[in-house]
């Protein structure tokens, strides 16, 4: 008990110290291959694979107590309002990642109505990572731009299988992803902070197959959010070729390079109408 009460002391004060950068890139796999924080100027990027809103809600209220950003980038794409982010706390091939991710900053009294939880599995994890001895740093939950020069996109079947469907039946929209990423956009207001939603491009046999529920979803979040947020979305931009694609999801470092100078040309654009 002693050392669970030394490690909640640390990691509930624990700052996260980013050097207060300028643009501020959050969300899960596809910022995480595509924004090269490099070559935008005084930009960090803190996104996790297979991160869910909540938990990029969670993490961005704490990252906020320390740091201003004027820009934020928020990761925005068909799969990021999938059901199947839903089952993140509570599927056996997800959860243990999300725990282990979650347990300095979660809230699950936000979420346990709404979705479902696998207390005994975030037991064994807060657990094992606070029980044995104490740790100066718990942020599992910040993670920084990370690709490789791979170049195969024929898994696109399983990708889409993973993305929209549960046991072989399609998924529907998560209202939950929703709420929290309204919640994460007004978040950002109340700071003052500007939002880009942004999507990266996928290729073109994954966005044929994405569930037509979802594409239509996502097309009235975007014409809802326009009035609240900038959207950069490349989504079905197929002048990519597939040398520039990781995966039939993901870009690749090259398509990273070509995908971030994009938008860092849109950023700049729109920042100087926004003088004149």
């Amino acid at each position: 008990m002693v050392n669970i009460s030394v490690n909640y002391f640390i990691y509930s004060n624990q700052n996260i110290e980013l050097g207060n950068p300028r643009v501020l890139i959050i969300g899960d796999s596809h910022p995480t291959r595509s924004i090269n924080p490099k070559y935008l100027a005084n930009a960090v990027n803190i996104s996790q694979t297979a991160e869910p809103y909540i938990l990029t809600y969670w993490k961005l209220r704490k990252v906020l107590k320390t740091n201003k950003p004027e820009i934020v980038v928020i990761g925005f794409a068909p799969h990021n309002i999938s059901q199947f982010n839903d089952y993140k706390f509570s599927d056996k091939f997800w959860s243990l990642e999300m725990f282990k991710r979650s347990y300095p900053i979660h809230n699950f009294n936000e979420v346990e109505k709404v979705i479902e939880v696998d207390y005994h599995q975030f037991l064994e994890v807060y657990f094992k990572n606070n029980s044995f001895y104490p740790k100066l740093d718990h942020s599992y939950y910040i993670g920084e731009y990370s690709n490789s020069d791979l170049r195969n996109i024929s898994g696109w079947k399983t990708s889409i299988k993973r993305h929209y469907y549960k046991d072989d039946k399609e998924v529907g929209v998560s209202m939950v992803s929703i709420n929290y990423l309204e919640s994460i956009i007004e978040l950002c207001h109340r700071n003052d902070i500007k939002v880009f939603l942004v999507s990266s491009p996928v290729h073109v046999d994954y966005y044929s197959a994405i569930p037509d529920n979802i594409l239509k979803a996502y097309d009235s979040l975007k014409r809802k959010y326009s009035s609240k947020a900038i959207i950069f979305d490349k989504t079905n931009d197929f002048s990519y070729p597939d040398s520039l694609f990781r995966n039939s999801d993901h870009v690749n470092n090259l398509g990273a390079t070509k995908f971030t100078s994009e938008l860092k040309k849109f950023i700049e654009g729109k920042e100087r109408r926004d003088l004149n």
